[in-house]
Order: C-alpha cells, then sequence, then structure tokens
C-alpha cells in the first residue's frame, strides 16, 4: 500500500506527464503484474484500451456485465476487442446465487438502485480485484462535481486507483477519437453521452454534465465503485 506521502508524489509527477507514460510507468515501475482496467465499454472506454493496446495487448481488462446493460454496450464492446487486437478481457457477472436472493424478479434497480450497484457491480469488482494492488480508472473531473474532486492516483478499499485521463476535457476525448480512427459507442448517436446499465440510463439532459442521464430524477451519481473521498480514514489512518 502506498503511503499518502507517495501518493502526493506521485500525483506531483504524473502532472509532467502523457496519459500514455503515467499508463507505462504504473504497470513498469509501480505494480507490474498487480494492476488492471476497470473498462465500462462506455462511450469514452476506447481512448484507454487503445493506449493499452500500445502497451501490451495480454494486459488485464475487467469488464463489469450487470446482466442489465444495453445490447449496444455488448456488441460495442466485442467490436472494440477486435478492432484493438485485445486478448485479455475478462468478463465478470454477479454471484448468481447472490441474485437469486436479493433480485429474483430483477427489479431491484427500482426499489433500491445503491443495493441493485452493489450486488452487480461493486461485489464483483472487488472479488475480482483481489489478486491486484491497483487498478485504472478512466474517469475525468468534467463527468460531475464529484469527480472533479479526483486526483491522478487515489487510494480506495486498499487499492490505488490511477486516473491518467482524470484531467481530459471532453474536446480532448473527441479529438483522440477521431486522430486514433477509434469507433464509437453507437448510442451517442442517439443522444447517449454516458452509458450504464439500461434501466438507469436516458438520454443525457445537459451535454456540460454527460452523467445527467444517469440515475435522473435521483440525487445518485455514483455506482458505488467510486467514493466521493479520495482517501477512506482507514487509509489515512
Amino acid at each position: 500500500m502506498l503511503e499518502k506521502k507517495e501518493i502526493y508524489n506521485l500525483n506531483s509527477l504524473f502532472e509532467k506527464k502523457s496519459s500514455f507514460s503515467i499508463l507505462l510507468y504504473s504497470v513498469q515501475n509501480l505494480f507490474l503484474k498487480k494492476i488492471a482496467y476497470v473498462c465500462s465499454f462506455g462511450t469514452e472506454s476506447a481512448v484507454i484500451l487503445h493506449m493499452i493496446s500500445r502497451m501490451d495487448k495480454e494486459f488485464p481488462i475487467i469488464f463489469l456485465n450487470t446482466q442489465k446493460l444495453f445490447k449496444e454496450t455488448i456488441e460495442y464492446k466485442d467490436t472494440i476487442i477486435k478492432h484493438l487486437s485485445l486478448k485479455n478481457v475478462k468478463e465478470v457477472f454477479p454471484n448468481p446465487k447472490n441474485v437469486e436472493i436479493s433480485d429474483p424478479n430483477g427489479i431491484l434497480w427500482k426499489k433500491d438502485p445503491d443495493l441493485c450497484c452493489k450486488l452487480r457491480k461493486v461485489e464483483p469488482l472487488m472479488l475480482n480485484l483481489k489478486q491486484y494492488d491497483a487498478w485504472i480508472s478512466g474517469r475525468k473531473s468534467y463527468q460531475n462535481n464529484e469527480r472533479a474532486t479526483k486526483s491522478f492516483v487515489d487510494v480506495q478499499e486498499d487499492k490505488v486507483i490511477i486516473s491518467p485521463l482524470i484531467n481530459w476535457s471532453q474536446k480532448q476525448i473527441n479529438e483522440y477519437f477521431l486522430a486514433n480512427n477509434l469507433p464509437r459507442h453507437p448510442l451517442i448517436q442517439e443522444g447517449y453521452l454516458s452509458i450504464g446499465c439500461q434501466n438507469c440510463t436516458v438520454k443525457t439532459s445537459n451535454n456540460s454534465n454527460p452523467r445527467s442521464g444517469r440515475w435522473s430524477g435521483t440525487d445518485k451519481t455514483e455506482c458505488g465503485i467510486h467514493f466521493s473521498k479520495n482517501f477512506t480514514e482507514k487509509t489515512l489512518g
């Protein structure tokens, strides 16, 4: 586990590095085989996936399939994997026994979206991150107010989170897609700028807030994978 001072120093170092260099440094100098990319295969995921394909096509990628995703997301995942020749994508599902107990009718998202996210995303992720010390996130500060407080390096649940795109703008994302001829998620053309589970995602209502279509009508903004604070009390001691 990195100490608070080490995290501060890394954030200072990463301010001067490109996003691709941050990825390389994190893998080659910090975590070696103990880091993975947690990927939603959403509207902007192809940026980091492309960087990973340049670095190592065998790099571990964890895809959380909640079994509530748009069919377009599954199709897009297959398209990007083939396009970039990625060789190590692990598709992770919720525990079927837990689903049978907690969500037998598949409508938990209506009654308790936080519990649904925990069942279908948080718990499967934590289980599959046990063999890793760190994971890569594609979050960006412009996406919402909570993410604006994040850094290149954060710690959560005893895992280091590396966010190489945290300072990117939506304009930079779009330019990267164009420059590298990357296919876009098909639902973008229909007005979805951020895409999660089908039941909890609507078309983006505010283009300056790409995640405004997530959990619309509620105060929920995150699935639970990311906490609102950079460090837990246990991490700070």
